[in-house]
């Protein structure tokens, strides 16, 4: 009833155009530059430009694998600011589902979808986790479970970073939560990939308390030499 209730005062709108009546319209959706899983690096998830050679920046990264929906940029890109800052949360079953298409293939394979925790200072300020409701979206399309295993240390935003910064900032920036026991494989869900320090230092933290193997879903990456 609240659902419909908000839907009838402030409908959602096209996060590309502004239109009203979808999280991304038709024409905008068309615009999403996708990533496919073929023409991309099977470590670290960059898409290989033709004729380009890749050198992947996550070859000593704790995780084994990333997928990414899309790369980051409009429209994709401002429906995933609208839901992480002003706290959009329509946008969010979107999203999810964008991500659990990305890693459709791993159906069958998570022990244990584990969303990538904000900062307590970054929740506060949101007023809810964000990448809560993408790992739940993702479980029950895999067939698995969203567990909600880290928690993080406060730190710097990563977006204000280089990619030395990055890597610095995120340094033991998560631990496991006291008393929950890991799972062999877990599915690691992101909003977004940039350098891979973040996801890089929760697969560690996975893996010292007991994880085999981690893998990683992202709903966007940046591509192109950018800088998460």
């Amino acid at each position: 009833m609240l659902d419909l209730v908000l839907e009838l005062v402030a409908p959602l709108k096209c996060a590309g155009c502004d239109e009203p009546g979808a999280a991304l319209c038709e024409a905008c959706w068309s615009a999403v530059v996708r990533i496919d899983p073929l023409r991309a690096c099977p470590r670290c998830g960059e898409p290989r430009r033709p004729g380009g050679r890749h050198a992947c920046a996550c070859s000593d990264a704790a995780f084994e694998a990333v997928r990414c929906f899309g790369e980051l940029a409009p429209p994709l890109s401002s429906a995933i600011s609208l839901h992480k800052d002003p706290g959009e949360r329509r946008y969010g079953p979107m999203l999810g589902a964008l991500a659990a298409t990305a890693c459709a293939d791993w159906a069958g394979w998570p022990d244990a979808v584990v969303p990538v925790p904000p900062t307590r200072s970054a929740r506060l300020r949101r007023g809810y986790d964000h990448t809560a409701p993408l790992a739940r979206a993702v479980a029950d399309r895999l067939g698995s479970q969203a567990a909600g295993l880290l928690v993080a240390r406060d730190r710097a935003d990563q977006r204000a970073l280089d990619r030395r910064g990055r890597r610095e900032n995120v340094r033991d920036a998560f631990a496991v939560r006291v008393g929950v026991s890991v799972p062999a494989r877990v599915l690691l869900v992101d909003d977004v990939m940039t350098t891979g320090a973040t996801l890089d230092a929760a697969a560690r933290a996975l893996k010292d308390s007991g994880a085999r193997e981690v893998r990683a879903v992202a709903v966007a990456r940046a591509c192109g030499g950018a800088a998460g």
